[in-house]
């Protein structure tokens, strides 16, 4: 499998993942130091995963609230074993873009940093 398709498949994941509330896949995409930056609300949020994950096990999952599944890849660089995605998706009425900065580490691409923003 290329790296582009790896990838593909691992965000593929990870929107699954959010639409579903399925913590488990969500936190198998990134690794596991990574970092989650962005604001919320018009809050500044700075979280490692663990804190990232703990506020997803709080909300209600799309998928039960009726919510479209409406989640895409904008966009996939990759240099080496870097690569850098762009995403759009609706979660919680709310629509999305991420910047995911991943690296491959141990033959594995994982999320090592989400940058979010939100309207």
């Amino acid at each position: 499998m290329s790296d582009l398709t790896t990838i593909e498949t691992l965000i593929n994941a990870y929107f699954h993942g959010l639409y579903e509330k399925n913590i488990d896949a969500i936190e198998s995409v990134f690794w596991h130091h990574a970092e989650i930056t962005g604001y919320y609300e018009g809050d500044f949020i700075h979280a490692k995963l663990n804190d990232y994950l703990n506020t997803l096990k709080r909300m209600s999952a799309p998928n039960m609230l009726g919510e479209d599944f409406k989640m895409t890849i904008c966009g996939v660089e990759i240099v080496g074993n870097m690569a850098f995605v762009k995403t759009h998706y609706l979660f919680q009425a709310l629509n999305y873009v991420d910047f995911l900065t991943l690296l491959q580490i141990d033959g594995q691409w994982k999320v090592v940093n989400k940058t979010f923003y939100h309207d």
